[in-house]
């Protein structure tokens, strides 16, 4: 049986009960997005779970009447928050509240609306926990999407059916479970999963939240992954006390700068051709849409955004024109029982933050080709919108910007694209790396001796030799400088112990470019193994001939210490060992364990200084 009012003893419980709240935050800034409401005090209640609470209540046909008095009660407490006006409220639904006899729709907005907030900062976080019957989950979309409220699945990740509530729900927001973010950054099966949920919400305009993130790598790993918001310990702890809940978390900007993940190369062309569509709000007229539609003459659509300037979709003009151009059709459009909002023609578009490599930009547009494009956010706030154009002219940019950094002796890539990949690689804890630092042998006695044109042969002939010997399709490699060379294979398929396979590849290149290199000798010289030249003082002495020293180091897959910054100048201190034995090389392998691999770090760190 279902009450239609709430009994004397929920009316106590609630006087007993309290909520607290847990921020969700940018991974890059640490501003907070929004908070979580947490039901607290059920043990002073007389209940041993938050899910008895509702239970008792669900059997006792009390349900509804008590969410209510409980969500005004957290929305009451919310705007004493003094950052509410600027953020969202997230409150947990149990879907059962459906099948009480007094469900009717739109309860929030008239709550919302009493409180002077907009129905667009509050949004129902929907789990698999509880089945909808009779196809009541749908209205429970339909009904929040017309009242301009907003939907999360919960947990997403946790159980079986979340694709399913994925599918039919088309949420605003996915919660990925703590299941899936428990030491995501140690185990490679979580990031993979991850990073696909991820892509294929962006592909949907949904945004990703972490939740549960308790440490720094975890931290780390969902923020490098693209994640657009985090929630979790490592944050903050959820708090009854209100005014402990912070408009910014400062450690996650100073992470962020640490780390120094800055707008890159990608996010400036990105921010140089899109196009800065004025977006239309959500609560908009239709008089307001139509002008907005005939201002962008080449662009026939418009961006829609809601509260706090989130994109929502876009608003095509050929979705509109059924009633444009048909006889009494503009009079629909304006009558308002017939068209109550402009929130009946939002169409969902793929929406990715400009902090997102271009090529991924592209894998989204190319997924998705009906797509009029694809939006573009700052920490999840309407930035601007890419066309197929635009996109076509940046990744032509971002070509020509790569041939520009192509070294013009021997074409390979230079020191920015080098130090790209190696960075790139470096956080790549998926897969075991070898870096080679290649530095020929008294280059510059041979350079004074023969000449400059006879070096650039000489170089040249190396960046042959290596482009020969090096597996395009796991290999890269790049000119540093003058007689300087850098190359890196991934060792994936080669023997951990001491990549025997890829060290005798780099040994036979060498031997190759020394015996290769006797040809600019004369035969004396070549048979005394020494030429003469002057020295840097200008005096004139005996040097061997022209060979390349390779300062070899092996990073292992997973967790790595130090920075790629300090592997380079690892790399540098190997090459003087590497000048100096008989086999022109010097190797150290990092070992696979990480405290072996800081150790190390740290040992040559200390070397070095």
């Amino acid at each position: 049986m279902h009450n239609t009012k709430l009994s004397s003893y929920w009316h106590e419980i609630i006087e007993i009960l309290d909520h607290a709240y847990q921020p969700i935050v940018n991974p890059l800034s640490g501003s907070v997005f929004a908070v979580e409401c947490l039901l607290r005090n059920y043990q002073e209640a007389g209940f041993s779970s938050i899910f008895d609470v509702f239970d008792k209540a669900y059997e006792e046909g009390q349900l509804l009447n008590l969410d209510l008095e409980l969500r005004k009660k957290a929305i009451a407490k919310f705007t004493t928050l003094k950052c509410a006006k600027k953020i969202k409220l997230f409150y947990n639904f149990d879907v059962r509240i459906t099948e009480m006899c007094n469900y009717t729709p739109g309860m929030s907005r008239n709550i919302l609306e009493g409180f002077g907030l907009d129905p667009g900062v509050f949004c129902f976080e929907i789990s698999e926990r509880h089945q909808a019957k009779d196809g009541k989950l749908d209205c429970i979309f339909d009904n929040a999407k017309i009242s301009g409220c907003q939907i999360a699945i919960d947990d997403f990740g946790s159980g079986f059916a979340n694709f399913e509530l994925f599918y039919f729900s088309e949420p605003n927001y996915l919660k990925l479970d703590r299941f899936l973010i428990t030491n995501i950054d140690k185990e490679v099966k979580k990031r993979k999963f991850c990073s696909h949920i991820i892509n294929l919400a962006h592909f949907f305009g949904i945004s990703v939240i972490a939740e549960g993130v308790e440490t720094e790598n975890e931290f780390l790993s969902c923020r490098d992954m693209g994640v657009d918001l985090v929630q979790g310990y490592y944050i903050a702890k959820p708090t009854q006390d209100i005014s402990q809940i912070l408009s910014a978390y400062g450690d996650i900007d100073t992470l962020f700068k640490t780390n120094k993940r800055r707008i890159t190369q990608d996010s400036q062309l990105v921010g140089s051709q899109m196009v800065e569509l004025t977006p239309i709000k959500t609560n908009g007229t239709m008089e307001e849409l139509l002008e907005r539609i005939g201002e962008n003459t080449e662009v026939p659509f418009v961006p829609v955004v809601e509260t706090g300037d989130i994109p929502v979709g876009i608003i095509s003009e050929s979705n509109l024109k059924k009633y444009l151009y048909k006889p009494y059709g503009k009079d629909l459009l304006f009558n308002k029982s017939h068209t109550p909002s402009i929130k009946k023609f939002i169409n969902k578009c793929p929406t990715v933050e400009i902090t997102i490599p271009l090529e991924q930009m592209l894998e989204i547009y190319v997924a998705n080709p009906e797509s009029e494009g694809i939006i573009i956010t700052r920490e999840l706030k309407y930035k601007g919108f890419m066309t197929a154009q635009s996109l076509l002219n940046t990744l032509n940019e971002k070509n020509l910007a790569y041939a520009r950094d192509m070294n013009p002796l021997t074409k390979l890539p230079g020191n920015n694209l080098i130090n790209s990949y190696l960075n790139k690689a470096f956080k790549n804890e998926e897969a075991s790396y070898v870096f080679v630092y290649f530095d020929f042998d008294n280059f510059k006695p041979f350079n004074d001796r023969f000449g400059f044109r006879q070096g650039d042969r000489a170089i040249n002939l190396f960046a042959d030799i290596l482009k020969e010997h090096m597996s395009k399709e796991t290999s890269f490699i790049g000119h540093i400088g003058g007689d300087d060379f850098f190359c890196a294979t991934n060792c994936q398929t080669d023997v951990q112990d001491k990549c025997p396979n890829t060290i005798s590849k780099i040994k036979t290149i060498i031997e190759i470019f020394t015996d290769t290199a006797a040809s600019f000798y004369d035969n004396d010289e070549v048979e005394k193994g020494k030429y003469c030249a002057k020295d840097r003082n200008g005096n004139v002495r005996d040097f061997p001939l022209l060979t390349v020293s390779a300062a070899i180091i092996r990073i292992p897959e997973g967790k790595r210490g130090g920075t790629s910054d300090e592997l380079s100048n690892i790399l540098a201190y190997l090459k003087k060992e590497a000048k100096q034995s008989k086999s022109k090389t010097a190797f150290l392998d990092m070992g696979s364990d990480e405290t072996i691999y800081e150790n190390t770090v740290n040992a040559y760190i200390e070397a070095l200084k």
